[in-house]
């Protein structure tokens, strides 16, 4: 399974285990909260120092979030990242100019963050802003040395023995704005749609290193 699917998927168990009381009217009282956002990723062109180049495609992605209500308009939000996508690079050679080579690959990322969200309205449905910031671990998934076999004693097959290589990662700072309307249908869970922009801060881009994110997302509350 794929990492869009295990974000339908746990997108569709969060939804599942509620029990909306539709009748009820909302209410965002001072308490905590816990949800999921399925993400949509859209596509980015990235550039770094040397004329290397990356291409990344448009993907699905997947957030948990953990809230604390301050009232009805402020939210402070804890959030952990999961994303993975395809890119196409081109790298150039430092020592030859004009020299270069075509890679094809996928990355995957965590990135736990912190967000405030400040709603525009008491009622049942109101816009709201959001921004934060984070640290977003990135394994390019780029082999950075030889292949080795590790092997361990599993309780029911045995030893297994399986190859092993190690990836080039990095990490980085990131920050985000956004925007959104929320819609309270109970007392017991709430939706959201929103638009956001991550900026991230990699050491060795030249630019602005960012991604576009739509959210479609619910929340219970306790």
């Amino acid at each position: 399974m794929d990492a869009r699917h295990r974000a339908v998927v746990m997108l569709a168990a969060f939804m599942a285990v509620s029990s909306p009381a539709w009748a009820d009217s909302s209410s965002r009282d001072t308490g905590w909260e816990y949800g999921l956002d399925l993400v949509y990723l859209d596509s980015a062109d990235l550039s770094f120092k040397g004329g290397s180049t990356l291409d990344v495609g448009d993907d699905v992605a997947a957030t948990a979030i953990l809230g604390y209500r301050f009232n009805s308009r402020l939210e402070l939000q804890f959030a952990l990242d999961y994303q993975s996508a395809d890119y196409d690079a081109t790298i150039q050679s430092a020592d030859t100019p004009g020299v270069s080579v075509d890679v094809r690959g996928d990355y995957e990322a965590f990135t736990p963050r912190v967000n405030l969200n400040y709603n525009f309205m008491d009622g049942d449905i109101t816009p709201y802003v959001t921004g934060g910031v984070g640290w977003s671990f990135i394994d390019t998934n780029i082999p950075n040395g030889r292949v080795e076999v590790g092997c361990w004693w599993d309780p029911w097959y045995g030893q297994v023995c399986v190859p092993v290589q190690d990836t080039r990662s990095t990490d980085a700072f990131t920050y985000q704005l956004g925007a959104g309307v929320r819609w309270d249908a109970s007392n017991n869970w709430s939706m959201r749609l929103g638009y956001e922009k991550h900026w991230y801060d990699l050491d060795n881009a030249s630019g602005s290193a960012d991604f576009d994110e739509i959210k479609l997302g619910v929340l219970f509350r306790y």
